[in-house]
């Protein structure tokens, strides 16, 4: 029996894309790129517009689905446009985490109740803006993802509704975890880069894994994980990110409620689209094994203003590769880039960036 098709909407949809194309399924998808890997593999395709327009979202939806069934797999940018799911018709089966479920944990005022009333730390946090505060606050986007508009306080727009953190110097990580809605099987720790250097600071740049800490630690932070996982009912994979201190204190960011980057760090020879189905649809989940393999995942950012080229001869591990000819605005991602090595996260970043740069015919105009 043919499989479903499986209708992908994200920012960027290329890597679930490829998840569900190796399951055997058929693929629809829509996102903001729609680059070469994606257009490869996808049999229908649409642009995602506008992330924050949740009716024009749903009318995306409707259309690549030409109202026909499908299982609707959703990523990055789900934060802006989950409200568009209670929308949809029954013929699209969304599989992952409700909108309520979703609300639960990207509603601020909601996650971090949440948190209180579990105990968990999280960094102090604030609905109203205060520049009397001590110490150093953050302006968070409320709907926001991957650290996009994350500013100092004093430094925000006011095209978006903020909510505020004290900034705690530390660690950056995740765990990314699959969850039944009850609880929680530990995929994996990993830390977080950002484009520190930018006009975007808390731009997420990079991830790498394993990332490694104590025992205790470890624990600390399965433990929470299923103590949110329990009450929020959360389903497949799913990320937390959270910050360690010098002295091994944990503070609890924000939860990812979707197949996170950080996926793509893991032996993708596991069946991984399966048992984020498996998850969602209350079938088994079982344990992960796997020999920690040393993984950067690289964002690659243009430095100006470009277009690109009408041929490049991309490597294999090279994805989210633009079409010819795609104007790509400074500080827009140009590609993303997954590299096996024993070099630290920064020289293999700089090595990267300038193997980018020279396919894009850069190398002259780097400092543009």
């Amino acid at each position: 029996m043919q499989q479903p098709a499986v209708l992908i909407v994200a920012q960027s949809g290329r890597f679930l894309a490829q998840l569900a194309h190796r399951a055997g399924y058929p693929i629809w998808v829509a996102d903001c790129f729609g680059d070469q890997d994606t257009l490869a593999i996808a049999e229908r395709w649409l642009l995602l517009a506008d992330l924050h327009d949740h009716s024009a979202v749903a009318k995306t939806i409707l259309d690549l689905s030409q109202h026909q069934p499908c299982l609707l797999i959703y990523g990055s940018g789900i934060e802006a446009f989950y409200p568009a799911l209670n929308i949809l018709p029954e013929s699209i089966n969304i599989i992952g985490n409700s909108a309520e479920t979703i609300k639960q944990v990207k509603n601020p005022t909601h996650f971090f109740s949440l948190l209180q009333q579990l105990a968990i730390p999280y960094p102090d946090t604030s609905f109203a803006a205060d520049d009397a505060q001590p110490n150093r606050w953050l302006s968070k986007p409320i709907c926001g993802f991957g650290g996009r508009l994350i500013s100092d306080q004093n430094g925000q727009t006011d095209s978006e509704p903020y909510y505020y953190q004290r900034y705690i110097n530390g660690l950056n990580g995740s765990v990314l975890f699959l969850a039944d809605g009850h609880s929680a099987k530990t995929c994996g720790f990993n830390q977080q880069f950002r484009r520190a250097l930018s006009d975007t600071p808390f731009l997420l740049s990079g991830l790498t894994t394993p990332l490694s800490l104590s025992t205790t630690l470890q624990r600390r932070l399965e433990d929470i994980v299923n103590r949110i996982v329990a009450h929020a009912g959360l389903r497949g994979f799913n990320s937390l990110d959270f910050i360690v201190t010098t002295d091994d204190d944990v503070f609890v960011l924000e939860i990812n409620p979707r197949i996170s980057a950080s996926v793509e760090l893991m032996d993708t020879e596991q069946p991984l689209f399966e048992r984020h189905l498996a998850a969602c649809l209350d079938q088994s989940m079982s344990a992960f094994s796997s020999t920690p393999v040393q993984r950067h995942l690289h964002t690659v950012f243009a430095p100006c203003d470009l277009i690109t080229p009408d041929f490049i001869d991309w490597p294999e591990t090279y994805h989210d590769r633009p079409k010819a000819k795609t104007l790509i605005k400074n500080g827009a991602p140009i590609c993303t880039v997954l590299v096996e090595t024993l070099m630290s996260f920064s020289q293999s970043e700089s090595e990267t960036q300038q193997r980018v740069f020279s396919l894009m015919g850069l190398l002259e105009n780097e400092g543009a």
